[in-house]
């Protein structure tokens, strides 16, 4: 497995606090009611159906190595299920399933498979998406934008992790302001791996067909567990 694709499964399983961010200072009250406000419409939006498809855009920045992109579709499915297609690298695709995770490698026709530990706080996309109407649990939650933002503008919510966790990531939240409509994630490790998903055509779904999140692999493909734990 290449260096870029290394990053990607473990930056998807494993999250850490980037050096030189935000500090975890509490917002001021308007922040704090700003914040709530979103998040509320975020809950809203996203349990009002089963789950929501969407077209991304995937950015993986590593220390050391060209930056890559890929692009594809995603699918969400209460509670905490996704699958993203990709496009661009054709083929592959990436299923989580709560803390279980399956990578599909075409041009290796390999399968990697892991088991995320639970921890403390939400630690993948698809756990932190199941996670949102809990969020404040986890999170100290703050905009980064100061001052007014105009309705429908973007707003990006900084999740600040409210207790020290080994493999706590800080992530940001981009929504579209008063509209509970989510269009980017972003994730930063601490080694500075910053991994971005853009997200175009938000859409609920009032119900998630089972064969939106089915998957296939061609006769001759292997398995293979990733080592390690967190």
């Amino acid at each position: 497995m290449n260096r870029c694709l290394r990053s990607i499964v473990f930056l998807l399983l494993t999250l850490s606090l980037s050096s030189g961010l935000v500090s975890p200072s509490p917002a001021s009250a308007e922040e704090s009611l700003s914040s709530r406000q979103e998040l509320s419409l975020l809950v809203s939006r996203v349990k009002s159906g089963e789950g929501f498809r969407a077209s991304f855009v995937q950015t993986l920045a590593a220390p050391g190595a060209k930056k890559t992109q890929s692009k594809g579709t995603l699918v969400y499915r209460a509670p905490g299920v996704m699958l993203l297609r990709y496009s661009d690298p054709p083929g592959q695709w990436l299923s989580l399933d709560g803390n279980h995770m399956a990578l599909y490698v075409p041009q290796n026709r390999q399968v990697l498979l892991r088991t995320i530990r639970k921890h403390r706080i939400p630690e993948t996309p698809a756990i932190l998406l199941a996670s949102i109407p809990q969020i404040t649990r986890w999170f100290f939650v703050k905009p980064i934008e100061g001052g007014n933002v105009a309705p429908g503008a973007p707003l990006s919510l900084v999740l600040i992790p409210r207790h020290p966790d080994p493999h706590l990531a800080q992530a940001t939240l981009t929504l579209k302001k008063g509209t509970g409509i989510l269009t980017r994630l972003l994730f930063m490790e601490q080694n500075g791996t910053r991994l971005s998903i853009r997200l175009e055509g938000f859409r609920i779904l009032a119900h998630v067909k089972r064969r939106d999140l089915a998957v296939s692999v061609p006769p001759g493909t292997t398995a293979a567990k990733i080592p390690g734990a967190f």
